[in-house]
């Protein structure tokens, strides 16, 4: 399968997936300015800001990672991708054709980034500095905890109302709630 052979689906994936990141950060924009002063060209500044401090402190941290420990962090990359890409040259990723630096920074860039979306410029800004690559880490072990709880109450035999809101409550906060940190 070549890009060419595929374009029209790519660039359908590229305008979903660009949609989709537009629309996580006009609601962690909206979101937070309900809640904190200022204007939202500061707050688009603050967004970019805090997502390029974590990017820089997981980038660091990656590098002292273990290669298998790595692996898990490949699904991030697999669902950042448009989706037709990222079938056709997913595996390439692991092939030694992409430069190893590269995919670190995609990486940290990717858990960067759905962290400030999730849980707000405010939660990472409150990290120190030293601690924020551990912390995300440890959310990224902690989100798929709660994957299977979710999965687990999908599986069981509670009420379909009370799954729902189950549900939905362990989604909003349940990540960082295992976290420990308010």
């Amino acid at each position: 399968m070549s890009f060419f052979d595929n374009k029209e689906a790519i660039v359908g994936d590229v305008l979903v997936k660009l949609r989709q990141l537009a629309s996580m950060e006009a609601e962690l924009l909206f979101r937070e300015f309900e809640n904190y002063e200022g204007s939202l060209p500061m707050m688009s500044e603050t967004v970019s800001r805090t997502i390029n401090a974590a990017t820089d402190a997981l980038t660091d941290a990656l590098e002292a990672l273990p290669e298998e420990e790595k692996q898990d962090f490949m699904p991030l990359i697999q669902a950042h991708l448009p989706k037709t890409l990222a079938d056709m040259s997913f595996d390439r990723l692991s092939d030694g054709r992409v430069p190893d630096q590269y995919i670190k920074n995609a990486m940290a860039s990717c858990l960067a980034s759905k962290l400030v979306y999730k849980e707000g410029t405010k939660f990472i800004e409150s990290q120190p500095r030293n601690m924020l690559a551990k912390i995300a880490l440890k959310y990224l072990h902690k989100e798929k905890e709660v994957a299977a709880l979710i999965k687990a109450l999908e599986d069981s035999d509670v009420p379909a109302s009370e799954k729902e809101t189950i549900a939905k409550l362990l989604q909003a906060g349940g990540t960082r709630t295992s976290l420990a940190i308010f």
